[in-house]
């Protein structure tokens, strides 16, 4: 698995260039979060006539991490894993229901989602 396109190296264009995940993590944040379940009521006179109801509540953020190798094209790859050209970092959001697919392919789907890499294809 892996993705394939034009890359951006320092003003040189690499047509075939080969993005391939190297490592992946996943965090999970939960943070208390306070926030008003009902407002208050106010009398004619600006005098609160019932006061507001707060509550809290747990936000979950799930997210990961990714390290990718970008190389010359896939031939390079296969012939020399260490033969790449740079590593690129990113954050994504990470699906944890039964259903979602592995986080690395999260990550390649998350990848094509941005500006500099919405071209790029699976190989």
């Amino acid at each position: 698995m892996a993705i394939q396109g034009s890359y951006d190296f320092k003003g040189i264009t690499i047509g075939s260039s080969y993005i391939k995940v190297q490592h992946t993590s996943y965090n999970q944040d939960i943070r208390s979060e306070d926030y008003e379940k009902t407002a208050a009521v106010y009398n004619a006179d600006g005098t609160i006539k019932t006061p507001s109801v707060t509550d809290t509540r747990f936000v979950v953020n799930n997210s990961g991490n990714c390290t990718a190798k970008v190389y010359k094209d896939k031939a390079v790859r296969d012939a020399d894993p260490n033969n790449y050209i740079t590593t690129i970092n990113f954050n994504y959001p990470v699906a944890v229901t039964s259903s979602a697919k592995n986080p690395v392919k999260q990550a390649y789907d998350y990848i094509k989602t941005t500006d500099a890499y919405k071209s790029y294809t699976d190989v």
